[in-house]
């Protein structure tokens, strides 16, 4: 000691060694004392040598000394300037062996007890501490009855021994220190007269214990249960009910281990937990998270359907405000799948309002992302396709699944929410995938970008898309929780529709836009599996009818399917009845588009003579024909075109002129000219209008007999270079002479062609009018229907005129080269004529046996 004095430039630590040689019982433990109420001189009596002093002085038995040595050496290691300068001298040992003399009472092992905690501080003073036996010495202090100051000193100690030193948990854990301070939890109550006491104790138990359970390892949670029946849970549930901040911290640290929700469920935390969050929503991100873990287990679900989770849950799900709530959330109320009764109730209380709100999100969302990613490959010339998208959503190693789902509807636990109520993802999942979704869930589709223009203007709670100016990382980040909320919202509307009861609200617009929106730019199986669940639905039937979904299921992916559902239910007894009383006392809209899409979706002849005939379905159908500003006015274009299919209507051959006799070879015909004067090799036809044409008179004797009996015959036209020819047209004729020719005449206008086929006709040129009649029906496209039934209807060829009508009908085209070759027909003066034509067609089809 005379030692370490000499070397000291501090008078007071030389003054008080001195004294201390002389005589340590006398006035050395107020001079100290007075030292240590002096912040200065304390300072100065530290930084002057006083330390190595002070360390000596703790093995001094004299416990007036030790109590103020222990209260100075603890009040400097605070500084981690004194820790390091203490490093390797007999601190730690001195403390610990005070520590384990329990006999020299509550003040000092509390003081010594603060000196170990301040220590452990640092790493290489904790690592000191464990190898002395620091942890199994506190452990026993604590099974003693010591004041309540004493258990807070050396809880504290602990854990920061187990903060800092990662090798000692492990002997933590074999002395059962987390039991016993459990065990200290719990009785807290009678270990503190004070209340103000009892409460600190609690909190730093409550403290220690949310540190402990940070670590997954099953002996910590264990240990925390109390020896008997939970009773450390129920202590935190009791104080989480009183709103205390570290006890629902505790609480939230328990929920995210599997094993021990069960037990917090069984001690009334998650009727706490409710309550709590009915009170005050978005008060503690922990409790409405602590909520949603409790949904992962059947035992604690049921407890939260009881207790009023769900709705609790939803209230909070349906203000768009708390969106970054909304992940953990649904996937709380995904862990209901299975759960009729919770089904029920969520739809009660608006579930189905926040998925469709989600799904109206997706679909303006992939329509925006579709219109960026062309707009990009357009700019850049590139030819790449759409892929899947880069990031999915996956489970963390940590989370669970519930085992009593089917593996079909399994679905993630979502990560637990952070302070700021977004979710925490788990670097080491990244390229894992999720359940929920398949490699082919977010396909986007080229062909269909075109279509989701419309959606812009749809009514969605959705804010307008922005151009994204967060960090690269940040992106990612939130589009993998996007497409995890997503993916939860589709797994919910799926469900859904497998509901006991119809949901009305499932087959409104304000559901079906949006979904067959996202299905025509995903094609997303989940999705298609909603709509295809939607349609199998009787009781859906007549409201999709009514809001014309026949004509949108026409353009989505896989509609054969959705229009085999709907068929089948349409041709029901029930149905067939409702399709009636809509055709009879529905409003006028619904009238309208009921008969328009009746054609789509029955095939009976029967039932169609029935709903078309009886009861006005196609005076409705040609009513909106007739009217080119009714917006049902191409979907009934295309309706009549699906009825003449389904009835079977089919354009026959136009009937030809009978064959003449064979009368020979017109080419070994002798001539027998008058006399012998020249016949010149070419006729000029004069017409009608004093146009002339010149022919070959050759290939016409070959072709036709009328026109060899003219040419060379006893007539009066016989010989003569120029002759008279009536009820020609000058292009017919030429069409006529290219086709007698054997000259390409397919460029021709659908008219000549067909006043070739008269001229033909009348002078009996079999061969040239069998090709010409040939090629005229196979040249009828949507540009000429009009002109020829025009054509036939001036001609009186009724035949012709009928065709022309079938092949309008039934011929393969666009919907819009149908609508294109119908509006021709209305741009000229005979189309109510035609109507009646095509009204006279269907109705006898429709009444043929």
């Amino acid at each position: 000691m005379s030692s370490a004095i000499e070397k000291s430039e501090c008078p007071i630590v030389a003054e008080l060694s001195k004294n201390g040689e002389l005589n340590l019982e006398g006035d050395f433990a107020s001079r100290l004392t007075r030292i240590k109420r002096n912040k200065k001189s304390c300072e100065k009596f530290i930084n002057g040598g006083g330390l190595p002093l002070l360390i000596e002085l703790l093995h001094y038995p004299n416990k007036e000394i030790l109590n103020v040595v222990l209260s100075v050496l603890a009040d400097a290691c605070v500084s981690a300037d004194t820790r390091q300068r203490v490093h390797g001298t007999k601190i730690v040992a001195y403390t610990l062996t005070i520590l384990k003399n329990v006999k020299l009472g509550d003040i000092l092992c509390c003081r010594a007890c603060r000196l170990v905690g301040n220590l452990a501080s640092c790493k290489w003073h904790a690592k000191s501490l464990c190898e002395a036996g620091a942890v199994k010495v506190l452990a026993n202090l604590l099974k003693l009855k010591c004041t309540s100051q004493t258990y807070l000193t050396a809880i504290r100690a602990l854990r920061k021994i187990w903060c800092i030193l990662e090798s000692s948990r492990e002997e933590i854990l074999e002395t059962r220190a987390i039991a016993i301070i459990t065990n200290v939890f719990v009785t807290s109550k009678a270990a503190a007269a004070e209340e103000s006491k009892r409460n600190e104790l609690s909190e730093v138990c409550m403290k220690a214990m949310c540190t402990f359970v940070v670590n997954l390892d099953p002996r910590y949670r264990d240990q925390m249960r109390a020896e008997t029946n939970v009773e450390g849970y129920k202590r935190i549930v009791e104080y989480c009910a009183l709103r205390n901040k570290v006890a629902i911290k505790c609480l939230h640290s328990l929920c995210q281990v599997a094993e021990c929700r069960p037990g917090l469920g069984n001690s009334g935390a998650i009727e706490c937990v409710v309550g709590l969050i009915k009170e005050n929503p978005l008060g503690s991100w922990e409790l409405l998270d602590s909520l949603c873990l409790f949904c992962r287990e059947a035992i604690n679900r049921a407890k939260v359907r009881l207790n009023e989770g769900i709705e609790t849950m939803l209230s909070i799900l349906k203000n768009y405000d708390n969106k970054k709530y909304h992940s953990a959330l649904l996937s709380a109320l995904a862990q209901f799948l299975y759960d009729n009764q919770s089904i029920s109730i969520m739809v009660k209380n608006g579930l189905l309002d926040v998925l469709v709100s989600n799904l109206k999100t997706m679909a303006v969302e992939v329509a925006a992302n579709t219109k960026a990613e062309l707009g990009t490959k357009k700019r850049s010339n590139d030819s790449l396709s759409c892929g899947n998208a880069n990031s999915k959503y996956s489970r963390s190693n940590s989370g669970r699944f519930s085992l009593d789902y089917h593996p079909d509807y399994w679905l993630p636990s979502s990560p637990p929410l952070s302070s700021d109520g977004t979710t925490k993802t788990d670097e080491s999942t990244k390229g894992k995938y999720s359940p929920v979704c398949t490699d082919t869930d977010w396909i986007a589709n080229e062909e269909d970008s075109q279509e989701v223009a419309s959606l812009e203007s749809m009514t969605s709670v959705t804010a307008e898309v922005k151009e994204d100016e967060d960090e690269p990382s940040e992106r990612v980040s939130r589009s993998g929780v996007n497409e995890y909320v997503n993916g939860l919202s589709l797994a919910l509307l799926c469900r859904l529709t497998y509901s006991d009861e119809p949901i009305e609200q499932f087959a409104k617009p304000a559901t079906i836009a949006p979904l067959t929106a996202y299905i025509k730019s995903t094609k997303n199986p989940m999705a298609v599996r909603i709509l295809g669940g939607i349609v199998r639905n009787q009781a859906y039937l007549v409201s999709l009818i009514t809001q014309g979904f026949v004509f949108d299921a026409e353009t989505l992916h896989g509609s054969e399917q959705y229009i085999f559902e709907m068929c089948k239910l349409a041709e029901t007894g029930g149905a067939v009845g409702e399709l009636a009383t809509l055709l009879i006392r529905g409003q006028e809209s619904q009238k309208f588009v009921t008969a328009i899409s009746i054609p789509f979706l029955i095939k009976s002849r029967d039932i169609l003579r029935t709903l078309l005939g009886t009861h006005g379905g196609l005076a409705l159908i040609f009513r909106v024909l007739n009217d080119r500003k009714h917006p049902l006015y191409e979907k009934a274009i295309w309706s009549i075109n699906r009825l003449a299919h389904t009835l079977d209507i089919k354009p026959e051959s136009v009937g030809k002129c009978q064959m003449m006799e064979e009368t020979g070879n017109m080419a070994d015909r002798g001539t027998n000219f008058p006399g012998d004067l020249p016949i010149p090799s070419t006729v000029t036809f004069v017409l009608d209008d004093g146009t002339t044409v010149d022919a070959c008179r050759k290939i016409l004797c070959q072709t036709s007999e009328p026109f060899f009996a003219m040419l060379e015959g006893n007539f009066f036209e016989s010989g003569k270079p120029r002759i008279r020819l009536k009820n020609a047209s000058r292009e017919g004729l030429h069409t006529l002479l290219l086709a007698a020719n054997g000259s390409n005449f397919h460029h021709c206008a659908i008219e000549s062609l067909l006043d070739a086929v008269l001229i033909a006709d009348q002078y009996l040129m079999n061969e040239v009018l069998e090709t010409l009649t040939e090629i005229s029906i196979s040249s009828l496209n949507h540009e000429n229907y009009s002109r020829a039934w025009n054509w036939a209807r001036n001609n009186s060829c009724p035949e012709f005129r009928s065709c022309c009508i079938k092949n309008f009908l039934t011929a393969k085209m666009t919907d819009d080269e149908r609508v294109q070759a119908f509006c021709n027909f209305t741009y000229t003066e005979t189309f109510d004529e035609f109507l009646e034509d095509l009204r006279k067609m269907i109705n006898g089809a429709l009444c043929q046996r």
